[in-house]
């Protein structure tokens, strides 16, 4: 499976049968969703919209100034199908509020989800962030995102909250007190903003296998990937305390790193700064390894 989390538009690597974390903001300071009314048309909307492109959606959240969604595609139609959801949301935004300009702040961001603990990381990432964002004191108490179907699986929706919850427990009330135990210790969680750091949902992943290992190292539960990307940050650590980083021993070792933080996209200069070294000294180790400038 291709490495790389987060891609730019023009390398966007889209699969069917892939899971993907999506999010779309406005431009600047404008709002998405000025009334009540917006966030029923876009719920409208989305409920069309998955069966239109054959979409399973497992989870969502409507902020004022953006959005996030968490769904399985089918086929490789994702660009067809945000265009035509995104589009579609403006136009009529535009002729409401008597507005021209973009209502979407260009091309949407994708992430794709590598194992389950990613997953549930992401699933519980959207629905915390209006809490992040000051907007509920509880992210259960907000209104317009999927939280209300985790936390009551009984609940009739057009989201599949039943594939995350199994994934926790088999037992489906059980696995939504867990689920909600998880929200409840947000302020113990790192949370950074994903529109600042693209690798934000990765970092809160990892914050939460350290906080419930009771939940996420039993079962069948997948976190190969993210395991291996807290080998990769102790192998970080170990090399910037390392007196010996030109010894041949090591040398090997700082090319793996630095080849393994190119998949998760840094550039040279971050690969350098990372590894605490500096970027000749990179090219020196490396024997000017090929790297993207």
């Amino acid at each position: 499976m291709e490495e790389r989390l987060y891609f730019s538009y023009r390398n966007k690597i889209i699969s069917a049968g892939g899971i993907y974390h999506i999010t779309q903001r406005a431009p600047g300071n404008e709002m998405i969703f000025v009334e009540e009314d917006d966030y029923f048309r876009m719920l409208s909307l989305l409920k069309e919209w998955v069966k239109g492109f054959n979409l399973e959606p497992f989870s969502f959240c409507l902020m004022p100034n953006h959005y996030h969604l968490l769904l399985k595609i089918n086929e490789p139609n994702l660009s067809k199908a945000m265009h035509s959801l995104n589009t579609t949301y403006a136009l009529n935004f535009n002729s409401k509020y008597q507005r021209k300009g973009h209502v979407f702040c260009g091309v949407y961001r994708a992430s794709i989800c590598l194992d389950d603990t990613h997953l549930i990381g992401s699933s519980l990432y959207i629905h915390l962030n209006p809490q992040k964002a000051g907007l509920v004191k509880k992210a259960q108490d907000y209104r317009w995102s999927s939280v209300g179907v985790y936390i009551n699986p009984g609940k009739k929706s057009f989201i599949r909250s039943s594939y995350i919850l199994k994934i926790i427990d088999g037992d489906l009330q059980k696995a939504a007190k867990i689920y909600e135990d998880m929200l409840s210790n947000y302020p113990s969680l790192e949370y950074k903003d994903i529109n600042e750091n693209p690798r934000a949902v990765i970092d809160f992943c990892k914050c939460i296998i350290h906080k419930f290992p009771q939940v996420l190292f039993k079962g069948a539960i997948k976190k190969d990937f993210l395991l291996q990307e807290l080998a990769i940050d102790k192998m970080i650590e170990e090399c910037r305390k390392s007196k010996r980083r030109c010894a041949p021993q090591d040398k090997e070792g700082v090319i793996y790193l630095a080849k393994r933080l190119q998949t998760r996209g840094y550039n040279v200069s971050e690969i350098a700064k990372i590894l605490g070294i500096t970027r000749q000294t990179l090219y020196n180790l490396t024997n000017k390894v090929q790297l993207k400038m």
